[in-house]
């Protein structure tokens, strides 16, 4: 009989596909990498952030089992206990085989609801108060099933939203929190003028939820820093996003070409408004042919009327690779926000030459002036552009180093180093 695989419990509110956001991408490669070290996933999802009934096919076949929460009350409760029964009995008086089948057709997920998110979802809440009031009952419930049946290595929370369902499971169990981001840390961004900033939840309550983990995950190290000293009984480590490398860019990208990437977050409609407010005219007056290429679900309006400015809107991914390969120069004018910039990431693995504001480098500060340029102000990152538009030894130097410090900071192998060893105390799970 072959030794069963591993297993991690997985809990969120958020489906990461289509991998529109870079939140979502580095979530989906966070999933690939434990199929490819050889642990089972048991995916948990309270759907509070889903786009498509294709998203679910997909989450689906990227996972060894998904359950989707959704009955609540005492409906709820009666139909999950009687599934849980039939599951242990299942167990002890059903042959192998059959046993299989009965086990999936008790825990198969619902087909999909064309209007999933109005039937499935209670939509966003949580704000200005509590944490857990993210967190449904049911999810509770549905993640210390998933345990009893399972027995997995870890309970891993994707975000500190949904930890609320850690508090039914036993001490033996680890329980992991992929950070994302660390809201508490950056709390000027709520007050930076002309950005309108969702709070996530109450400080306080945040630090609750981080304080239930065994071991938390930080996205970038400025986070990992604070985390350490706030939870000197955690066990705290860096997971980045890992990103693949693309192939050398053309000797020659398309002249002028300005790529910025971005979703619809309020973080990224503010830089790309002041960007093209503060920045883009100087840059125009000194490259009149440059052309600003606004590539993701970023809105036409944040950039409305503005010359030579081109929105290409959501792109799949082999597009996106085209983009940076050809992009002249990639910029994040982000001027606040949490965690890591996925899109720098992004970028810097393609090899490309980028600009962005200090907010931008947050985490990545090893590499200034070496790997990317930074700017204190709209003057000095509208500068850096023009200088890389015409200045071709400065930009190829840029991309050399950009491609350096990225295999060092987001290969595979650096990315989940620390999680292998973290899991299994050797590094390998496999």
């Amino acid at each position: 009989m072959s030794k069963p695989l591993p297993r991690v419990v997985v809990v969120s509110h958020m489906c990461p596909f289509p991998t529109v956001h870079g939140n979502r991408s580095r979530f989906v490669r966070l999933l690939e990498w434990f199929r490819e070290k050889g642990i089972a996933v048991t995916f948990v999802l309270q759907p509070l952030d889903v786009e498509s009934a294709d998203g679910l096919r997909r989450l689906r076949s990227l996972v060894d089992r998904l359950e989707v929460v959704r009955l609540r009350g005492v409906a709820a409760r009666a139909t999950e206990w009687a599934n849980d029964v039939c599951i242990r009995i299942a167990r002890t008086a059903v042959p192998p085989g059959p046993r299989r089948a009965l086990g999936r057709l008790l825990r198969r997920g619902y087909p999909p609801a064309p209007q999933l998110r109005e039937t499935w979802a209670s939509g966003d809440i949580g704000g200005q108060g509590h944490i857990d009031a993210w967190c449904w009952p049911a999810t509770c419930r549905a993640v210390e099933r998933a345990v009893r049946r399972d027995r997995p290595i870890a309970v891993l929370a994707e975000y500190a939203l949904l930890t609320k369902s850690f508090e039914g499971l036993p001490p033996s169990v680890l329980k992991v929190i992929d950070t994302v981001e660390v809201f508490f840390r950056n709390q000027e961004r709520f007050h930076t003028p002309g950005l309108v900033a969702p709070r996530v939840c109450s400080p306080e309550s945040e630090l609750l939820a981080l304080g239930r983990a065994d071991l938390l995950i930080a996205i970038q190290r400025n986070d990992t820093r604070l985390l350490r000293d706030r939870f000197p009984q955690a066990r705290v480590i860096t997971v980045p996003h890992a990103y693949e490398q693309l192939a050398r860019r053309a000797g020659g990208p398309e002249r002028g070409s300005i790529l910025y990437v971005g979703s619809s977050n309020p973080f990224n409609v503010h830089g790309l408004r002041e960007f093209v407010a503060q920045a883009w005219p100087s840059i125009l007056a000194r490259v009149p042919d440059a052309t600003l290429r606004v590539v993701g679900s970023v809105p036409e309006e944040s950039h409305a009327g503005a010359d030579r400015v081109l929105h290409i809107g959501r792109v799949a991914d082999a597009e996106l690779a085209r983009e940076y390969q050809n992009a002249h120069v990639v910029v994040n004018p982000q001027v606040a926000g949490t965690g890591l910039k996925i899109k720098c990431v992004e970028a810097l693995s393609a090899g490309c030459p980028l600009v962005l504001n200090r907010a931008g480098a947050d985490g990545l500060e090893e590499g200034e002036g070496m790997a990317f340029f930074v700017s204190d102000n709209w003057r000095q990152f509208a500068d850096h552009v023009v200088t890389l538009l015409k200045d071709d030894r400065t930009r190829l130097a840029l991309e050399v180093q950009a491609r350096a410090f990225a295999d060092r900071m987001f290969s595979p192998k650096a990315a989940f180093s620390e999680l292998a060893s973290a899991l299994t105390g050797d590094g390998d799970v496999a």
